[in-house]
């Protein structure tokens, strides 16, 4: 049985009587008004509203990163953190398995640049002992 006119069913069913027309009209407004206005629409938005502060594993993340040395990867550590507001998102929840292995797999690059600058206590004690001491 078909959609009575009038409504929106019967306007996607095919039906561009000026009642069926009306009522599509008048739910793309409602659909604009609550995009707008930053209600749920489709599942395709990613990311928490910047406004509500960081979440858990942002933050976590964000004291992570500023151990690091950050400076040396700026972009990797952006890249890390909108991996992290992705895994806070409660919308997001098929990308999470996928955005915390490249969460990971970033903190772990983050982590080794960071690391590259360092000399363990066992190299500076022999860079010590081949100068000659002193």
């Amino acid at each position: 049985m078909a959609a009575r006119h009038g409504t929106r069913t019967r306007y996607n069913d095919g039906c561009r009587c000026d009642e069926c027309v009306t009522a599509n009209s008048s739910y793309q407004a409602d659909y604009r008004q609550r995009r707008m206005a930053g209600g749920s629409t489709t599942s395709s938005e990613h990311f928490v509203d910047p406004a509500s502060g960081p979440g858990p594993v942002e933050s976590a993340v964000k004291d992570e990163i500023d151990g690091f040395a950050a400076e040396a990867r700026p972009g990797l550590a952006q890249v890390a953190l909108c991996m992290a507001r992705l895994l806070d998102n409660p919308k997001a929840v098929n990308q999470r398995s996928a955005a915390a292995k490249v969460l990971a797999a970033l903190l772990e690059k983050l982590h080794a640049a960071s690391a590259q600058g360092r000399c363990g206590s066992l190299a500076l004690v022999r860079t010590m002992t081949q100068k000659g001491g002193a």
